[in-house]
């Protein structure tokens, strides 16, 4: 007889037969990742650009060494971005030096529209003094060296996007051995159908990733013209914005359409002047909304838009930040995974036996 404690066997049993110990190790890795999240960064940011830029590496690779594809699929996309930041950073820096020498005045145009409510609410001026302060530009730069624990934590955030092109390359060159060293830890009467789980996930994060990439970029320039014919002020700094953050589902509202009409209103437009800016928006939204990630992002991820939700929801307030960024594809791994699991009780003999009576 066993020399092993009943409920220690009772537990393996329970757990398909893998002893405490792995279980153990596995059940510490994940909380090593969770305390290393954000330390981690550099790792996911090359993750997301190796699901975009492997297709590419992939095709090289069947003409060519898989190192000479690499490096010139990685060439091939610095070209890319080197050209789109030649075409828009002029635009974008002349914007950005505008707004901040013009600060002083947007500061005092924001005081004179709420001087009103100030006279009714005194308490209220010391908070709006403090808040307006905080646009100062060399109060700005303070705060976020203080945000990064001073010099060290910059440095930090510095050697981190360093990390990044080193990581992508190795993650684009080793790729596939790495997946095989992974596969290779797999008990090889799971080995097929744990195969067929990472195929469809690849697959669905693949396309996700590439999808709303584009429709990131799309948007970034949609919104960049409508504002900017508009005649609202640092359009394309917002539009570029507004786009970009459609990589958090709701969000671009917030930081597109709020400002713009923030600044709107401090130049006295009207109502209805108003009312144009925010159905432009909304009419660019409706683009991105109703064609580009139903098509180019929906189709990959196969989410209902409840399940969208509940991923921001509960990843946004597991990981911040760094939650709502990935609670997409977060979710579709979530998602098949579950799936698998549900197939199996529905297969299981206590779901399917019928009752004798």
């Amino acid at each position: 007889m066993s020399d092993e404690p009943r409920p220690r066997r009772a537990m393996e049993a329970l757990l398909g037969g893998l002893p405490l110990r792995f279980m153990a190790i596995f059940l510490g890795l994940i909380v090593a990742l969770w305390l290393l999240r954000q330390a981690l960064m550099p790792f996911f940011i090359a993750m997301v650009l190796a699901y975009l830029l492997s297709p590419l590496v992939e095709i090289l690779a069947l003409r060519v060494r898989r190192s000479f594809a690499v490096v010139f699929v990685l060439f091939a996309a610095l070209a890319s971005v080197a050209a789109i930041l030649v075409f828009i950073l002029p635009i974008l820096s002349f914007q950005f030096f505008r707004l901040f020498s013009s600060l002083p005045q947007w500061q005092e145009l924001l005081m004179k529209k709420l001087y009103p409510i100030f006279l009714t609410h005194p308490a209220w001026v010391e908070k709006a003094r403090s808040a307006m302060d905080a646009l100062d530009p060399a109060s700005a730069l303070k705060g976020l060296l203080q945000a990064g624990s001073g010099l060290l934590g910059f440095v930090l955030t510095g050697v981190t996007l360093i990390l990044v092109p080193l990581i992508l390359y190795h993650l684009l060159l080793d790729g596939p051995r790495m997946l095989a060293s992974v596969e290779s830890l797999v008990p090889p009467r799971f080995r097929d159908r744990s195969r067929g789980m990472a195929s469809e996930i690849h697959e669905r994060l693949g396309g996700f990733i590439r999808g709303q990439i584009a429709v990131a970029l799309t948007m970034s320039v949609l919104q960049g013209l409508a504002l900017t014919i508009l005649g609202v002020p640092y359009g394309w700094i917002l539009g570029i914005l507004a786009g970009l953050f459609t990589v958090i589902p709701y969000s671009s509202y917030l930081v597109g359409l709020a400002p713009a009409l923030v600044l709107e209103m401090l130049q006295g437009a009207t109502g209805a002047r108003l009312g144009a800016v925010a159905l432009t928006f909304a009419a660019v939204q409706a683009i991105e909304g109703l064609y580009l990630t139903p098509v180019w992002v929906g189709r990959a991820s196969r989410l209902h838009p409840l399940e969208v939700l509940l991923a921001l929801v509960a990843f946004g307030h597991w990981f911040g930040l760094l939650g709502l960024l990935f609670a997409v594809p977060l979710m579709v791994t979530v998602k098949v995974v579950f799936r698998v699991l549900l197939d199996d009780y529905r297969q299981h003999p206590w779901f399917t036996e019928t009752v004798s009576h």
